[in-house]
């Protein structure tokens, strides 16, 4: 197992209460309906997460900013880093259905640093009826 080095531990640390402040606003998995407080206790793949939208070398960036996570179970969380399907647009169509006050695809195409057009508000819009 990689080790953490102690500049990333302390990001993480930092990060760590606004995103689980954002877990307990948000309450369910935005992918799917399942809602963790009403699922047994001992069920842990369903327990809540982030997803971080911004990868790479972006993702330290983005620890701690609601306009580039999404809140998922941890079933989810393996659908969209293991399946197919689930580009930067994508994600961001479901942060804008389910959370549109913490959306701003500026501030994220900014964040990424490709221009202001990496991602178009098209091509998220293409997946807005998308579960």
């Amino acid at each position: 197992m990689r080790r953490v080095s102690a500049k990333r531990a302390a990001r993480n640390a930092e990060a760590k209460p606004i995103l689980d402040a954002l877990i307990a606003r948000v309450g369910r998995c935005e992918v799917c309906p399942r809602d963790h407080r009403q699922v047994r206790s001992g069920w842990i793949r369903w327990r809540l997460d982030v997803h971080h939208i911004a990868r790479g070398s972006h993702r330290e960036k983005a620890l701690d900013k609601p306009f580039a996570v999404l809140v998922v179970c941890w079933v989810c969380h393996e659908r969209i880093h293991f399946g197919t399907g689930w580009p930067q647009a994508r994600q961001l169509a479901i942060l804008k259905r389910k959370r549109p006050k913490d959306y701003d695809l500026d501030a994220f195409n900014r964040l990424i640093g490709s221009g202001p057009n990496r991602i178009t508000q098209e091509e998220v819009d293409q997946w807005q009826n998308e579960p």
